[in-house]
């Protein structure tokens, strides 16, 4: 009967054993992370240093592969047609999640795609004209309320885009304020006007502005954060002005739905070591991406996702642009 039982334990872990080892995983060739994006932007120059650094724990090739085009979904059209095997991810923002919700995708993506880790968290800001502003004699946003409340229409801000992340977060920010906005096709160009004082506000994150904010030409009036940022000590924040405003792009990298668990588990394990390295925090420093926690993965990530679809749809359906509802 000892043997016995010997030998059933002996069996239990043999198998508990094969049981973790068929849980590893090891990738034995290259992997792709498609960007849908253009190289040289935003989102490509986040995933680039993140993919040097995969290379280096992981032992495999790992590749960027741009593809760009409709804003976004071209890219996300090309990674659904990538077999789910565990050698195909995709960087992705909130952007994604507005085109899905305004049916410019060909599948759901809230249901064809995870987000498995997030890499980044940028906070976006509203800054002003330093000629429109000196010539309002305002000097911060508490001062900018009182000036649109006694002028309305009379204060205006650049956007590039009324039915996206940006455009969403101004409309937090500005709730029951009377302000004109002007749509811009193109940074550049609304930078630009900023510059001249042809408008006077914008809303843009930090990262795209140093340089214009260094020389003085834009002037920072407010973050769109929690806290005040480190970056900018003396520019009020939403949080201190109970303005109920925190939106902004974050990136992370995107599963297709069908991927091996194995495989995903492998590719956050090692995004984790990755963010832990000088390189990469250096490179947050460098981006202005350190002001507010980027990594974040599982049950913490899903939540987040789920809490901005149910923003965003709420919002495109209030500008009437809604095309797919997932909450009815």
């Amino acid at each position: 009967m000892k043997k016995l039982v010997c030998l059933v334990m002996a069996l239990v872990m043999v198998l508990a054993m094969a049981t973790v080892a068929s849980a590893e995983w090891k990738f034995e060739r290259k992997i792709d992370i498609v960007c849908p994006w253009g190289v040289g932007g935003g989102a490509d120059s986040t995933i680039r240093p993140m993919a040097n650094l995969l290379r280096e724990i992981l032992g495999v090739e790992v590749e960027v592969v741009n593809v760009e085009g409709g804003s976004g979904v071209t890219g996300v059209e090309y990674a659904y047609k990538q077999p789910a095997d565990g050698y195909t991810f995709m960087l992705g923002t909130q952007s994604l999640f507005l085109a899905d919700l305004q049916g410019t995708t060909s599948m759901d993506f809230k249901t064809e795609f995870i987000p498995i880790v997030k890499l980044v968290h940028s906070i976006n800001i509203i800054a002003g004209s330093k000629i429109a502003l000196e010539e309002k004699g305002v000097t911060k946003f508490s001062e900018l309320i009182d000036y649109i409340n006694a002028h309305p229409f009379e204060v205006s801000v650049g956007m590039l885009t009324a039915t996206g992340v940006d455009g969403l977060g101004l409309q937090q920010a500005l709730e029951g304020l009377d302000v004109l906005e002007v749509p811009y096709s193109g940074g550049s160009e609304m930078s630009s006007a900023l510059v001249g004082g042809h408008i006077d506000l914008m809303i843009t994150g930090t990262d795209e502005i140093r340089g214009l904010i260094a020389s003085g030409d834009i002037v920072p009036i407010l973050s769109l954060s929690e806290q005040r940022m480190k970056l900018f000590p003396d520019v009020e924040c939403s949080g201190e002005l109970g303005i109920e405003s925190y939106m902004a792009p974050w990136r992370a990298i995107f599963a297709k739905t069908g991927t091996p668990q194995e495989a995903i588990d492998a590719l956050v394990a090692a995004v984790e070591e990755a963010v832990q390295t000088d390189t990469w925090q250096e490179f947050l420093v460098s981006a202005a991406y350190d002001e507010r926690e980027g990594f974040s993965k599982g049950e913490e990530l899903l939540a987040l996702e789920e809490s901005e679809y149910q923003v965003f749809t709420e919002y495109l359906d209030e500008q009437g642009v809604l095309v797919k509802n997932y909450y009815e």
